[in-house]
């Protein structure tokens, strides 16, 4: 007798579409949004004072500070702030305001480097720090009124490290630890091996919109058959479910986790079936095909697709198969914003697995394209004010979730209320 050929098993879609989130988080509501948090001056100086001034924010990985010297420099405009993250030769994590305690000068100027000698000179005047920010060298130094050496450190800013990902915080008396401010969605970074995928490359991009704006867009699929038809034609949608609804959400007050599936019958054209054949990292770690467990593909679902870990307040990490991503949206203005994707998967190692890094590479930056045209296109609409609303749907209760989070922090620090969904 003749054995049947394996057919995908395939999640069904749920009976309650339309309802099911609304019931399980009808805190947020279901009426339209306002797009004054997208276009007012206002909006965004709340969200300067109240968010990125205060909250624990992700600042990059740990392997790109990999060996003492290593640094790294983040320009957080919606704080003022420079900051550059170096590993000390103890191999410490630590972080400072990027500024020369001299005259004022930002210390280090480019974006990344190494500084094996430990040493960080000011190309100013020679000032000069050791990994651990203290001042340990000044040019002349009995000239000034007092010793400088010691006493003139790096401003520290509060630092911390989690399953690899590197956080800062710029309050100077942070109201809450890093470990508090994580609270259970740092159960989803633990079941994938983030930190054996390490950094590869780089996208981004200065845009005219709002930060929100890009947020939200990589929130949700709904636009997918749309936006993305002709560069990734049935990739997560099939026939049976066209919009490829979520799986599984779960919503901590300011993060949020979302499961969803992928199309397990999806057909390759030629030559994505040799680029897309080839490369598979999950197989070179070791592991299952598709990772599970309680942070990972909660639903446990044979078509698992992707997931997304939201970290507030401008974090999207994707979780895929031997792949993730990290999007964020830093606020540049109300209506400009820097969009980062970084990209973490193994080095290729044969010529098959170079093909399929390059194109997708090239495939990942057609979509990209298709997506930051639109954040442009939308804050070009909304401002001119032809509509006051944002209309979600139930699947789209990431992006409302989002809305609703940044409200709620604002109201937290300015007025001392919230409205927390609860643990």
């Amino acid at each position: 007798m003749a054995t049947q050929p394996d057919v995908p098993r395939l999640t069904p879609l749920p009976p309650d579409l339309g309802r099911r989130w609304f019931r399980k988080y009808p805190q947020l509501g279901r009426g339209p949004v306002s797009t004054e948090s997208v276009t007012s001056r206002q909006w965004y100086e709340w969200e300067r004072d109240y968010i990125f001034k205060k909250a624990w924010l992700n600042v990059g990985t740990a392997d790109e500070v990999a060996r003492p010297g290593d640094y790294i420099v983040r320009e957080i405009h919606a704080a003022g702030a420079s900051i550059l993250i170096l590993r000390g030769r103890d191999g410490e994590i630590r972080a400072f305001h990027n500024v020369c305690r001299h005259r004022g000068n930002k210390l280090v100027w480019d974006y990344r480097g190494s500084r094996k000698s430990g040493a960080f000179p000011c190309r100013f005047h020679g000032f000069t720090y050791d990994t651990t920010g203290q001042l340990v060298f000044v040019p002349e130094e009995g000239n000034f009124a007092e010793p400088m050496c010691g006493r003139l450190n790096l401003p520290p800013v509060a630092t911390g490290v989690f399953e690899g990902f590197i956080f800062v915080n710029l309050d100077p008396e942070p109201q809450e630890t890093l470990e508090e401010f994580l609270g259970p969605i740092a159960s989803h970074l633990r079941d994938y091996p983030f930190e054996r995928l390490p950094h590869r490359y780089h996208y981004q991009s200065y845009q005219r919109s709002n930060w929100k704006l890009g947020l939200d867009a990589q929130s949700e699929v709904y636009h997918v058959p749309y936006l993305h038809g002709q560069t990734w034609p049935k990739l997560f949608n099939r026939e049976d479910r066209p919009h490829v609804e979520m799986l599984d959400v779960t919503l901590y007050d300011r993060h949020r986790y979302g499961n969803w599936p992928g199309n397990p019958e999806y057909a390759p054209r030629d030559v994505e079936v040799y680029a897309l054949g080839t490369y598979n990292s999950i197989t070179r770690l070791g592991g299952d095909h598709q990772p599970t467990g309680p942070g990972i593909n909660s639903s446990d679902a044979p078509d698992w697709g992707f997931d997304i870990v939201h970290l507030f307040p401008n974090t999207n990490i994707l979780v895929l198969p031997g792949v993730w991503h990290t999007h964020q949206f830093w606020p540049l203005s109300e209506n400009k914003m820097l969009w980062e994707l970084k990209v973490h998967m193994l080095e290729p190692e044969t010529a098959g697995e170079r093909f399929s890094d390059e194109y997708a590479r090239i495939l990942l930056r057609d979509a990209l394209r298709e997506d930051g045209t639109t954040h442009e296109h939308t804050q070009e609409a909304l401002e001119s004010g032809a509509t006051s609303e944002i209309h979600l749907q139930d699947e789209e209760v990431f992006v409302r979730h989002g809305y609703w989070a940044v409200e709620q922090e604002i109201r937290r620090h300015r007025d001392g209320t919230r409205d927390w969904i609860g643990r």
